[in-house]
């Protein structure tokens, strides 16, 4: 009977750490966040890297728990990182860890599956709060977030959801250098009012310019950092021109 019982006892063993991806773009916070993690009880860093490449592999060979997800990254977008993760046969858990907190990008991260959003200008313990939290199987915002969640979690009709959708997709193909017209026929709807929404996001988002929205659509996730300010639209020298000219 005691053979019986170590028997079990040893078959448990040790509760594995938490396995941690940390994607982000910038070398200085991407050692900070490593040395962080390191130091926390019950977590390893099993990764780093500044594109979403390296992370994706490692989850497709169930090697990650949690993926630690700037936004604001080379490629696709944090966006469209998330996404594809969560399409994954095991998707890891992930929390957004971004300077940008708005409606359109945390309304993203919950569509796409983020359990968890934290402010870069927060302190850093709020990670830990998130890591924790996540681990346990719960969700967690930063406080900032949590603010934008009463607004997103109140009642809104059909047509209100619908246009939200359709305010992101706008906002994404004018910021991959789709003109007006070619946004309308790619949506199905007309010039005018893909021309409508982006006026009415651009008064969101406080842009002034083609490069202002552009630069909204990056930090928010839709499109790559390094895709969008490599690309030939808008012309040099024409940053005051209008998003999405016909």
């Amino acid at each position: 009977m005691n053979r019986t019982r170590g028997t079990r006892t040893a078959a448990r063993g040790p509760v594995p750490p938490c396995r941690v991806w940390i994607v982000e773009d910038h070398i200085s916070v991407r050692q900070l966040l490593e040395t962080f993690v390191a130091y926390l009880p019950g977590f390893v860093v099993t990764g780093v890297s500044e594109e979403d490449g390296p992370a994706l592999a490692a989850a497709r060979r169930h090697e990650v728990d949690i993926v630690i997800l700037d936004l604001m990254i080379p490629g696709d977008g944090g966006m469209n990182t998330l996404q594809r993760l969560m399409q994954l046969p095991q998707p890891p858990r992930v929390v957004i860890y971004s300077a940008t907190v708005t409606v359109h990008s945390l309304k993203l991260a919950m569509a796409h599956g983020a359990y968890g959003y934290v402010d870069k200008s927060d302190s850093i313990e709020d990670l830990r709060t998130a890591l924790q939290r996540v681990q346990a199987g719960g969700v967690h915002f930063s406080q900032r977030a949590s603010q934008l969640l009463t607004t997103l979690l109140a009642p809104v009709s059909r047509e209100n959801n619908e246009q939200e959708r359709l305010e992101l997709r706008v906002l994404e193909l004018l910021a991959r250098g789709a003109t007006i017209k070619e946004a309308a026929h790619e949506l199905k709807v007309s010039a005018q009012r893909v021309y409508r929404i982006r006026q009415l996001v651009m008064e969101r988002a406080h842009a002034r310019n083609a490069q202002d929205l552009i630069r909204y659509a990056i930090e928010v996730g839709l499109v790559g950092a390094y895709r969008a300010e490599t690309s030939s639209w808008p012309p040099p020298g024409d940053s005051s021109k209008s998003v999405g000219g016909t």
